[in-house]
């Protein structure tokens, strides 16, 4: 699950580059992924970095594994519902608000949809994962 983001970034960096931005949603939906995904990597690479070594220490040491893993997945929940709330919050204000040298296109209400969709499935498996290593005893 940590590398979901990372993943996304190198499906949709191909994509962007075959659908070349022809002014569609698809095109606008991907530009977006990319923008979000190469910017991000700044803190996408770190909560995975913590969840992976949480991950590989759960073979010889649960309980610090379970903490370093969960405080990956927790990390990763937390950034993406800050993202995907300001992807809503960016679609749903007025265009005076928008800043006018913003690199990001402006979505139409189903493309935010369709940019929400993996950062939302992102987020709904990294609780599932919480959840399944605070199910098992220590």
């Amino acid at each position: 699950m940590a590398l979901l983001p990372i993943l996304l970034l190198v499906v949709s960096v191909p994509a962007a580059l075959i659908e070349d931005n022809r002014g569609t949603i698809i095109g606008d939906v991907l530009v977006t992924w990319n923008l979000f995904g190469i910017f991000g990597l700044v803190v996408t690479v770190p909560v995975a970095m913590v969840a992976l070594f949480g991950a590989a220490a759960l073979k010889q040491q649960f309980r610090f594994g379970r903490w370093l893993a969960s405080l990956g997945s927790a990390a990763a929940v937390i950034v993406f519902a800050a993202l995907a709330y300001g992807i809503v919050a960016e679609t749903v204000s007025p265009d005076e608000w928008r800043d006018p040298n913003s690199w990001a296109p402006v979505l139409s209400p189903s493309a935010a949809f369709l940019v929400l969709v993996p950062y939302f499935a992102i987020t709904v498996a990294n609780t599932y994962v919480i959840g399944r290593l605070w199910k098992r005893p220590a």
